[in-house]
């Protein structure tokens, strides 16, 4: 178990190593971030020079990947082009937004696809199992930022229910933190709504997929040869078992909360990690694109480390392989 343990941290380390060098070479091949600066009459070729300079990038690119490593292991993520803040500051001002939207979202698709993943899975070939999986097939092949636009308008221009953009009203004052929070959700339920709904349509199929496979085992067929109740049979032999091979893609879902639902905010115009990692893709932003891409590397190693070491207590086969 502890060489089990040593390997997958071996593991880890080589994989952020190898994750933010392809960030550093993939940021520095989306173009030059002052090269809108270079073109505007108003800014002086010394000004874009000093700020090439401010910013590091008139070192030779070896250099600039050293000192990115360096400033990397000491947790400096650099200084952002677009809002002349440090990385950090402008990923911490976000990130409560994201969290706010993708914790609920995620864990209430997890909960619907596991209720109904296992009673599809219990009744297959019956009309709520084809009913069930026709509708996720759909949801799981209609694109983010789709059922996005689609929720939009039907909600929001046509039935006007809903807010078109914004995670407040803008301008809007408010007498106390009641009725900031009302405002809120009333943006909030929308781009919530969209991103639980997609989930739960990918992981229900999942869930169901792999209970059907675990009825077919000898134990399941031994368990009701002995007369025990379907939900003893479904719930304490079958699900469980089924769950294991969703125990790490649920765990992930939490790990990528830092990259937000770029599409979905995008859409809304929801001020997360999401739009913030767009933005930065569009106005070339190398300093914010990367931090947020090593946060998001950082979260996901460290929570698929934990995975292995949950699976060592859920699965005790995994000991020994």
């Amino acid at each position: 178990m502890k060489k089990l343990l040593i390997r997958r941290a071996i593991t880890s380390l080589i994989t952020f190593f190898s994750a933010i060098t392809i960030v550093f070479i993939i940021s520095r091949l989306s173009g030059d971030p002052l090269a809108e600066l270079l073109e505007n009459p108003e800014v002086s070729p010394e000004t874009v020079e000093a700020l090439r300079r401010a910013f590091g990038l008139d070192k030779p690119l070896h250099m600039q990947y050293i000192n990115f490593l360096i400033a990397t292991l000491s947790g400096q993520l650099g200084y952002s082009i677009n809002y002349k803040r440090p990385v950090l500051d402008v990923l911490i001002a976000k990130l409560p937004y994201t969290i706010a939207l993708l914790i609920p979202a995620i864990t209430l698709s997890n909960y619907f696809a596991y209720r109904l993943g296992v009673e599809s899975g219990w009744r297959r070939g019956r009309k709520f199992d084809v009913l069930l999986t026709s509708s996720s097939l759909f949801i799981r092949a209609t694109p983010h930022f789709w059922l996005a636009i689609l929720f939009l308008y039907v909600f929001g221009a046509v039935l006007n229910w809903a807010p078109l953009f914004g995670a407040v009203t803008p301008g809007k004052v408010f007498e106390s933190p009641w009725e900031w929070l009302l405002d809120y959700l009333w943006h909030y339920i929308l781009p919530v709504s969209v991103i639980t709904i997609r989930a739960t349509g990918a992981m229900f199929l999942y869930i169901r997929n792999s209970l059907v496979e675990v009825l077919g085992e000898d134990y399941i067929m031994a368990a009701m040869a002995k007369g025990l109740p379907d939900k003893i049979v479904l719930y304490k032999h079958a699900a469980r078992n089924a769950l294991l091979p969703a125990v790490t893609m649920m765990g992930l879902r939490y790990a990528f909360i830092i990259d937000g639902a770029v599409l979905t905010e995008t859409v809304f115009s929801y001020p997360g990690t999401g739009r913030l990692v767009f933005e930065a893709i569009i106005f070339r932003d190398y300093y914010l694109l990367q931090g947020a891409i090593i946060i998001l590397t950082t979260s996901v190693i460290l929570v698929n480390f934990l995975i292995d070491i949950l699976y060592l207590y859920l699965d005790p086969r995994v000991r020994y392989r």
